[in-house]
């Protein structure tokens, strides 16, 4: 599945390849039960907007009269992190029933849930040229450049690490000095609240810290250093490291080391804070609202405050194809890398995630780079991994590369040096297209003398109805040699029939590049590059569009206004709508791609903030097959993102990526949303019952009806859940630790005795809801929905 653990292909646990992606893990944290950490963010902009003597002021002002007023209103709230440059806000403790009063506090302009992260997944610097800068040896390359790696924490005491020959820069080092070398020069952690894993607060885990050893070694390993009988090097090798260790308890989904927003957030801010050149993050999630992304809105701050962001793409694309692509790879600064095979001839992995973002539509990734199989640094020895991950650092050492050479370029010259730069993957008409590979594969020498520098450096045009002319502006600057004429052409990689994007033959450079699409009646994808050319030269514009020509029909469809059970049969109505997107789930893939069923649909409409939205169906007559989607307006094009698929998206239950017939969406915008029952043909129609909820964020209640049973007999547990309802697939119960079989007859768990010796036992039964089958990294607590009961039992002989 998309990214949510150190990156891998869905299960983002893929097999096969391992990549790093973000996520929550049971057992984050053993913080009392009702508690939860969010970000409270304040009115006025962060420093890296406003950097002046006088914001600085203002901001401070502003943070000490609202955490003065929490502290009065709330005396149990603990304050854990203050952002200051990419964020204006402070990370909170509290108890969840205190959510609404912290809303009402001065300067407070919203409450954001933590959302966990996980790491997503050396070095190759001949396919990005890395090795052809001129007059640079290998032995400088990078030389005064620091790289923060935020990710599962970094080994100073590898190899390929070695301090000697390093002198510590001025100001550094910074964190546990323990952790310290004249190399890694940064060692921080950035636990949850209370966390119960002991090795949570250190800058390295000896048991479980793995993936960011490997991801700091493809980025800034040094030169010529012996691994498994071969000298390998990382792609800026005298480059300096930061450690910051932001994904810090392990997960019982084993998907490696979690992370949650708020602490994802503070290791960006101390990134910043520090004077990091260059951050990685080889992490990420399942994409939200772009509103509420807030590690993704630190990224856009971040660069705007003259750190380069660098973020994997994700490795889903196996499982759900186009529209895959992960957050915070969706962050609008980040340069966001997919992964391409090595050689002569490198094509796109078969697990780099695609565009366009499933929400925000913005065209990603922006470039690619080598991640398929790569070799670098584990702790105690060495590895082969593949994945995004490993795209991902290659891509930050090409960025310290070029800031030794360009000390002045801003975090948007570095991207867009990059990006037009980079060269087609692929051969003529096989050329992979800009939702797989962005502009192209990374070019270091060519992004040395990029020549020209487009503002935006891709554009996507979005979802365009049919038969509208939608105009788009690029401004053209010099970068240095580029001003005067190019020619200028569109080479189309996919163009529905009808469409047309019409440039220019030429074009200025200082000027505007105008771009105009007209949108025919055909629906499907318009991609492709804007190529400029002179004297030789080509410099590339990724392009995206989509004709959008829905189908679905819910004007007169019913509105879903409470929660409760509802009824619905699809037997006899049309069959609109054969494919939901984005995510665009492929022939094989994790879901079913095709439903040429009949649909029913009923609306629903959002008109204030709400944590969640879902339905769940709980029966089906004989036979039927039908299964829900949720899609924004009326729109199949508008799915609400992973949420909106029938499998199971919680990495903390067993569970996990298995199908389950819910879909919702994790804090919806207000607005009017579709769900839609369909199924995969016209003889899967038929009656079924399905439940609907809104704002859940309470487990299921649970009391023993009996302290005491004979042998053979059923303990009984009723149940309650007055949102999402029960979910029998939730129950796990174990007596004195041994699994026993537990079923939901009704409103009771029954969990048999038999086989069970008499005497005193101890009963642990765990109950979840549906909307649990929803939740993934980016909610406020790990397992929010889900009761766990414990209780002494008396079986008695029969």
């Amino acid at each position: 599945m998309l990214v949510r653990r150190p990156l891998l292909p869905f299960p983002l646990i893929a097999a096969a390849v391992f990549a790093a992606v973000l996520t929550t893990s049971p057992g984050t944290s053993a913080a009392p039960a009702g508690d939860v950490e969010v970000i409270v963010e304040l009115a006025g902009r962060p420093l890296a907007y406003d950097p002046g003597p006088r914001a600085r002021t203002r901001l401070d002002r502003e943070q000490r009269r609202f955490v003065t007023a929490l502290h009065a209103t709330l005396p149990g709230a603990v304050v854990r992190w203050r952002y200051r440059i990419v964020a204006n806000g402070v990370a909170v403790v509290a108890p969840r029933t205190a959510l609404p009063r912290m809303r009402t506090l001065p300067g407070v302009r919203r409450v954001v849930p933590g959302t966990a992260y996980r790491a997503a997944s050396g070095p190759d610097a001949a396919t990005i040229h890395a090795r052809d800068l001129p007059t640079v040896p290998l032995a400088t390359d990078g030389t005064g450049i620091k790289i923060g790696v935020i990710d599962d924490g970094v080994d100073q005491t590898h190899p390929f690490f070695d301090p000697s020959g390093y002198t510590m820069p001025a100001g550094f080092p910074k964190g546990q000095l323990d952790f310290t070398t004249a190399k890694v020069i940064v060692a921080r952690a950035f636990p949850p609240p209370r966390p119960a894993w002991r090795y949570a607060s250190r800058p390295f885990d000896p048991e479980e810290s793995g993936h960011a050893t490997h991801v700091a070694g493809i980025a800034a390993g040094n030169a010529n250093t012996l691994a498994e009988g071969s000298r390998i090097s990382g792609i800026a090798p005298r480059a300096y490291i930061g450690n910051y260790k932001a994904l810090t308890v392990p997960t019982d989904a084993d998907v490696g080391l979690d992370g949650n927003a708020p602490e994802i957030v503070a290791a960006i801010e101390a990134a910043v804070a520090d004077g990091m050149d260059v951050i990685n993050l080889s992490i990420g999630e399942p994409e939200i609202a772009p509103q509420h992304d807030v590690v993704a809105l630190a990224l856009d701050a971040a660069a705007a405050a003259g750190v380069v962001p660098v973020v994997a793409a994700g490795n889903d694309f196996s499982e759900f194809g186009q529209g895959s692509l992960a957050s915070p790879g969706s962050s609008a600064s980040a340069i966001t890398v997919g992964a391409t095979t090595s050689g002569g001839s490198p094509g796109i992995a078969s697990f780099s995630s695609a565009g366009p973002t499933p929400l925000s539509l913005r065209l990603k990734p922006d470039v690619v780079a080598p991640g398929s199989s790569i070799l670098s640094s584990q702790p105690g020895g060495w590895g082969t991994l593949s994945g995004t991950s490993m795209a991902t650092p290659h891509v930050s050492g090409a960025v310290a590369l070029l800031l030794q050479r360009h000390p002045d370029w801003s975090p948007e010259q570095v991207k867009a040096a990059l990006t037009v730069t980079a060269r087609p993957v692929g051969p003529g008409a096989s050329r992979a297209d800009p939702t797989r590979a962005g502009a192209g594969l990374v070019d270091v020498a060519a992004a040395d003398l990029p020549l020209l520098r487009p503002t935006p450096t891709s554009v996507s045009f979005g979802l365009v109805a049919a038969g509208a002319a939608v105009h788009r502006d690029v401004r053209l600057d010099d970068a240095g040699g580029g001003a005067g004429p190019w020619s200028v052409s569109f080479e189309q990689a996919d163009v529905p029939a009808g469409a047309r994007l019409a440039v220019p033959d030429q074009a200025s450079v200082p000027g505007i590049l105008p771009l105009d699409l007209t949108a025919g009646k055909t629906e499907g994808a318009l991609s492709g590059v804007i190529v400029l050319r002179r004297n030789g030269v080509a410099r590339r514009i990724a392009i995206w569009a989509r004709v959008a020509v829905p189908h679905l029909v819910v004007a007169t469809a019913p509105v879903l206004r409470r929660t409760g059970t509802y009824a619905g049969n699809t037997s006899g109505r049309p069959a609109r709508v054969v494919a939901y997107r984005y995510p665009e789930v492929p022939d094989g893939g994790i879901v079913t791609s095709a439903l040429r069923g009949p649909e029913q649909a009923f609306r629903i409409v959002v008109r204030r903030p709400v944590a969640n939205l879902g339905v769940a169906i709980t029966w089906r007559a004989p036979g039927v097959r039908v299964e829900p989607r949720l899609v924004e307006g009326r729109d199949e094009n508008r799915l609400t993102g992973y949420a909106a698929l029938p499998l199971d998206l919680n990495p903390y239950v067993d569970e996990f990526e298995q199908p389950t017939l819910a879909a919702g969406a994790i804090a919806p915008a207000p607005g009017t949303y579709a769900v839609v029952f369909d199924s995969p043909s016209r003889s899967g129609a038929g009656a079924f019952r399905f439940r609907f909820w809104v704002d859940d964020t309470t487990p299921p209640t649970a009391s023993l009806a009996a302290p005491a049973v004979r042998v053979g007999q059923s303990l009984r547990i009723r149940v309650r859940d007055a949102g999402a309802g029960v979910d029998p697939r939730s129950l796990e119960a174990t007596l004195d630790g041994r699994s026993v079989v537990a079923r939901l007859v009704g409103s009771e768990v029954r969990i048999s005795t038999v086989g069970t010796p008499p005497g005193r036992r101890r009963l642990r039964l765990q109950v979840g809801d549906y909307q649990e089958t929803r939740n993934m990294e980016n909610v406020a607590r790990i397992l929010p929905n889900t009761r766990v009961l414990t209780a002494s039992v008396v079986v008695r002989p029969s």
